[in-house]
């Protein structure tokens, strides 16, 4: 099997942005709790809000750089 090292890389920033994708989701969860008040005791709605939004930006810059390794290769 005869893999380009881009390839690999590409591969791994896509895994990273999907990764970053799902934490999204689970923080977006996590604010719907926080709103109904059964959150956990030290999550805040601004923190949940700050995280989420990061991990949307990660997701979206990972899975862009993937598909310029691709483009590109």
């Amino acid at each position: 099997m005869d893999l380009s090292v881009s390839l690999i890389v590409a591969i791994a920033s896509a895994l990273v942005g999907l990764l970053c994708f799902y934490l999204t989701l689970v923080a977006l969860a996590r604010l719907k709790k926080v709103r109904k008040g059964k959150g956990a005791l030290g999550d805040t709605e601004a923190d949940l809000k700050i995280f989420a939004r990061n991990q949307a930006l990660s997701a979206i810059v990972m899975v862009a750089l993937a598909a310029f390794i691709l483009l590109y290769s």
